[in-house]
């Protein structure tokens, strides 16, 4: 390492370890409250969890009644993720709590991590570089806000990168063509698409390499046949569940789609962190891209996640591999002797001094966006806990209605919520891909013991024309018939940010 680099990669430790010390510290706050909810998705993956947990039954995982009987679970994510969180809650006897499913996202993140190191090292990058853009990248909602979380996208990151190393090996650029690494690739490719269907851009990928090579009949085979595989077990996924299968984690999509759904996700994936680390990266690889594998994978996941994000208005966890197939290009793309030698001219001598200046101004640059990062997301640790912490339920009898954040305190008592993704349910419900009237019916009926919410009701149901993408998580509650069920048969009772309902004596006609 040059005295460059070397002073530049002491200007920049302090910064990025305590990027990557914050990081940790939220992942072990996380692993620390088994019975906390921090992210509102981790709470209908926890009513999965318990759902595979209650017979050991993928059928379970995936029902296939229509979502009518109680409890009604709706499951996203295909099996690996819930199968190895399964495993492991029995292993550490997490008693059906978050710390199973946690340990499996933060020891994915983990080994992805040290794939990135292996890539590093094996091509020379330059340290200070990619670890300033590590701390950065670490600091991204879409990565920081599923690090040690109950999220399948870590785990099938981890997988997606097993594969790109099995193909591409940790040398070079080019996808190595032997059998046993192409078959070692799409296994784990196959592994990645079952547990989050949406992590499809590496495999493509890498047939599109192979083509581009002019090994077509390798990317054909390599291709056609992980294909294949795909669907012949979707096919015996989903005749296992009796269809429940494809009816949870493909028919339950909403067809929706809009401009302001993927301005949304994009506002709260903060663009002021990981647009300028988009931007150095392009800016400082711009005489070594080409039309390669890092190339077509992070073109391939950036259109991917931000169809899905356009279709679904999902979270910022959709830009978590897009950022890090940013981190493989910068780290494939940057090629050992950028420093000026005795015999390069002064325009060049300057151009080698500005290069190794970037890694500490884009790291000195970010510390203040850092900072502001840390303290919102303290106080949004602390709205979570908090309302969380309200949720100290008595024994009972029935099924009750629930928002995520309370699905532990639930589950400890050894109930389970009627619903498992109020939110899901909500945009089901809007598209007219849920029929409601059974819930209606419980609470119109009082059946429902009790339900239990952060969203204001207001004093009245949702205004006509105003769904799910206007009011998110409210318009669950707040669609008419809920709304109308729930207010005409149960009394409100509020404790800071929560409500709790009780059953009415007289009931509302």
């Amino acid at each position: 390492m040059t005295i460059a680099r070397s002073r530049a990669w002491h200007i920049c430790a302090p910064l990025n370890l305590a990027l990557v010390g914050f990081v940790l510290f939220f992942a072990g706050l996380r692993l620390a409250r088994p019975g906390t909810v921090f992210y509102y998705t981790e709470g209908p993956v926890l009513g999965s969890l318990a759902a595979l947990e209650s017979r050991g039954e993928l059928a379970d995982l995936y029902p296939a009644d229509g979502w009518i009987e109680p409890p009604v679970v709706l499951t996203l994510y295909p099996p690996v993720y819930f199968l190895l969180a399964a495993g492991l809650d029995r292993w550490v006897e997490g008693g059906g709590t978050f710390l199973g499913l946690r340990i499996v996202s933060a020891a994915a993140l983990l080994g992805i991590l040290v794939l990135l190191a292996l890539h590093m090292i094996r091509r020379r990058a330059p340290t200070a570089w990619v670890l300033a853009l590590l701390g950065a990248a670490l600091l991204t909602p879409g990565v920081y806000r599923v690090v040690a979380g109950a999220q399948a996208d870590s785990l099938a990151l981890l997988l997606t990168w097993v594969g790109i190393t099995a193909a591409l090996g940790t040398r070079g650029s080019r996808v190595r063509t032997g059998v046993l690494p192409l078959l070692a690739a799409a296994t784990a490719f196959l592994c990645a698409f079952f547990t989050k269907q949406s992590f499809v851009a590496a495999p493509v990928a890498v047939a599109v390499t192979l083509l581009l090579e002019g090994k077509l009949r390798k990317g054909l085979f390599f291709f056609g046949g992980l294909a294949a595989a795909s669907l012949l077990a979707v096919f015996l996924l989903d005749a296992a569940t009796s269809g429940g299968y494809v009816a949870n984690t493909l028919g339950a999509l909403t067809g929706a789609s809009g401009w302001a759904s993927l301005g949304s996700s994009l506002s709260e994936s903060e663009p002021l962190q990981w647009l300028p680390i988009v931007a150095v990266v392009l800016v400082a690889s711009r005489d070594r891209l080409s039309l390669g594998f890092a190339e077509l994978y992070l073109l391939g996941s950036v259109l991917l996640h931000t169809t899905a994000m356009f279709k679904t208005g999902s979270s910022v966890n959709y830009l978590l591999e897009p950022t890090f197939a940013l981190l493989l290009l910068a780290v494939t793309r940057w090629a050992p002797g950028d420093e000026p030698t005795a015999n390069e001219s002064p325009r060049a001598s300057a151009a080698g001094r500005v290069t190794t200046a970037l890694p500490i101004l884009f790291a000195l640059a970010l510390g203040l966006t850092a900072s502001s990062a840390t303290l919102r997301e303290y106080r949004l640790m602390q709205g979570w806990l908090a309302s969380a912490g309200s949720a100290r339920v008595s024994p009972f009898e029935g099924y009750p209605l629930a928002d995520a954040h309370f699905f532990p305190a639930i589950l400890e008592r050894e109930g389970r919520p009627w619903l498992n993704d109020p939110f899901a349910f909500g945009v089901l419900e809007e598209t007219g891909r849920w029929d409601p009237s059974r819930l209606v019916a419980d609470l119109e009926g009082q059946r429902v013991p009790f339900a239990l919410t952060v969203v204001d009701l207001g004093p009245g149901p949702a205004l006509p024309g105003v769904g799910s993408r206007d009011l998110v998580m409210a318009y669950f509650w707040r669609s008419r018939p809920v709304w109308t069920a729930l207010t005409g048969s149960y009394r409100p009772m509020t404790s800071g940010p929560v409500t709790l309902w009780l059953p009415r004596e007289d009931p509302e006609p």
